[in-house]
């Protein structure tokens, strides 16, 4: 196996190698975003945690793995913590997921004072937010590129481990991607599937070489106004349905259509018309006796990325008002 010190000269091409910049270019990058929480739980000495019931499984996995307890707080109708039903004891931490980019400022400070600081702010749905000042942030880069891997992590504070983490690496996890270029999406579906379950036992590792390469060729300005556009095509007609209470976000992840209990039949009626909407939280409970339950269940979350120009939105919409009478 050929490693970072390996010298080579001639032979075939491989790769090529891009120059341009990365949008979290000083951050820490990381492998993956359950490598991140890992980092931090070594970084900060984590014992407790609180996460939201709005979550998936993996995250309380990975804290089980860590010797973390996982203490569990419920989400209210706004997608923010229920803080009349929990309390974070002294020393204890506390996870803030970033809802489709909802939160703003006041609503992390509420968090940080109730926390006393100890506040971790998961990023996954808020790729193209700045780092929020004083507290731990965590991106990942999965669902945001063609990548098969990656994270990035902001302290609050600027702490980094003092030992050197081992590099990942991705040339074994690129079937799936270059599959999907050349073939349709359903052919490689499991394969996307089985590389997210790569991750369950991973440790925090360095950024792959393949994974911070492939970053360097994205056009970040291009990518955040195409999300941005087509986030508004979809919100100017569906705000009028939506059960969700929306602003425009930084940088779209996807367009959460609350419809509650039609849902599901809506999302099986798209998936028949190969417009794929995924149930981003499939661990919580069916019952719909809890927001975090009727928001699994009842949002579907429409892509938006940079993949689909405006004749996309309009065909989306023109398909989702057929289902939907």
């Amino acid at each position: 196996m050929a490693t970072e010190t390996t010298w080579e000269l001639g032979g075939y091409l491989e790769f090529e190698h891009f120059s341009g910049d990365l949008l979290h270019e000083d951050l820490i990058a990381l492998n993956c975003g359950r490598g991140a929480l890992a980092y931090l739980v070594e970084l900060r000495g984590i014992n407790t945690v609180w996460i939201p019931d709005l979550m998936c499984k993996s995250v309380s996995s990975l804290f089980k793995r860590e010797g973390v307890r996982a203490a569990v707080y419920p989400v209210n109708a706004r997608l923010l913590p229920d803080y009349s039903s929990f309390r974070v004891a002294s020393g204890e931490w506390m996870l803030l997921m970033d809802y489709y980019g909802q939160l703003n400022s006041e609503d992390i400070a509420a968090a940080q004072r109730f926390s006393g600081g100890r506040l971790i702010v998961d990023e996954s749905q808020g790729f193209f937010r700045e780092p929020w000042p004083g507290v731990d942030t965590v991106y990942t880069c999965r669902k945001w590129f063609g990548v098969s891997d990656g994270a990035y992590l902001s302290t609050g504070d600027g702490l980094r481990l003092a030992r050197t983490l081992p590099r990942d690496e991705s040339h074994d996890r690129m079937g799936f991607l270059l599959g999907r270029f050349e073939r349709p999406a359903s052919e490689y579906f499991e394969q996307a599937g089985k590389n997210n379950e790569l991750f369950t036992n991973e440790p925090p590792k360095r950024m792959s070489s393949i994974t911070e390469n492939i970053l360097r060729a994205v056009d970040y300005s291009a990518v955040r106004t195409r999300r941005d556009t087509n986030w508004a095509i979809l919100d100017k007609p569906l705000s009028k349905i939506n059960a969700l209470r929306l602003h425009a976000p930084v940088g779209a992840f996807m367009y959460p259509l609350c419809l509650g209990d039609r849902a599901p039949s809506i999302r099986q009626k798209l998936i028949s018309q190969k417009i794929y909407i995924p149930l981003l939280w499939p661990d919580c409970p069916a019952d719909g006796n809890t927001p975090a339950s009727r928001y699994s269940t009842g949002v579907l979350p429409l892509p938006v990325d940079q993949r689909y120009s405006t004749s996309d939105m309009d065909r989306l919409l023109e398909v989702l008002d057929s289902c939907l009478s």
